[in-house]
């Protein structure tokens, strides 16, 4: 009698113990431990979502420099000048030499825009100071003919100026205002190069008269 007693009296503690806990978790303290891990479970939601946001921005601004270095690696002569067009020249000077290298010069046709003024640049590396002149010997096209070509021209066809061995910056040699309207074309100008009078190379240079597109032009 005296040990069932004694495992009733167990009993009956456990079972209050346990009924206080329950009462304790039941009321204000369950709204606040509930309160608790809602706002938790929101915090680790919203830095998650902020975690996602910024990868998913950084992708985006990795594919928007991405697809403009692949649409505007083309060499730009429609503006003033810049990296592309003086690493084309650079590249020509290292595969070709000599003295004067001008942009069309190269294997691949230059492209050319039309609705806006296309500028040719060429660069001197002198090894003395002399007068270099450059010349148009002619402009001819598969479409387009020589005198539609030469209306294009803004200003003189020919470059004059005494260069320095130490000025080695692109020089702007000729101008060509291409209208909206133009056909789609391959142009090759030929060109004569003096210095000091005297003929030193006559190269040709080849460009594509092609539109750059409206996506291609809002990029770029």
């Amino acid at each position: 009698m005296k040990k069932r007693g004694t495992r009733a009296l167990i009993s009956n503690s456990y079972e209050k113990i346990a009924t206080k806990k329950t009462s304790w978790f039941s009321g204000p303290q369950k709204s606040k431990w509930i309160f608790a891990e809602s706002k938790r479970s929101a915090l680790e939601l919203s830095i998650g979502t902020i975690v996602i946001i910024v990868l998913a921005m950084t992708m985006l601004i990795l594919g928007i420099v991405l697809v403009r270095s692949i649409m505007c690696g083309a060499v730009g002569l429609t503006g003033e000048i810049n990296k592309r067009v003086t690493g084309e020249i650079n590249k020509l000077f290292e595969a070709r030499g000599g003295e004067v290298q001008c942009v069309g010069a190269g294997e691949e046709a230059v492209i050319m825009v039309p609705g806006k003024t296309n500028i040719v640049y060429c660069s001197v590396k002198a090894d003395k100071e002399a007068e270099y002149e450059i010349k148009v010997k002619s402009m001819t096209g598969n479409i387009l003919k020589e005198k539609d070509l030469e209306k294009w021209v803004v200003g003189d066809n020919t470059f004059k100026k005494r260069i320095a061995p130490s000025d080695e910056s692109a020089q702007k040699f000729l101008r060509l205002q291409i209208p909206d309207n133009a056909a789609r074309d391959i142009v090759t100008i030929e060109i004569e190069i003096y210095k000091d009078g005297t003929l030193i190379a006559s190269p040709t240079l080849d460009f594509e008269i092609k539109s750059a597109g409206v996506i291609r032009a809002a990029v770029c």
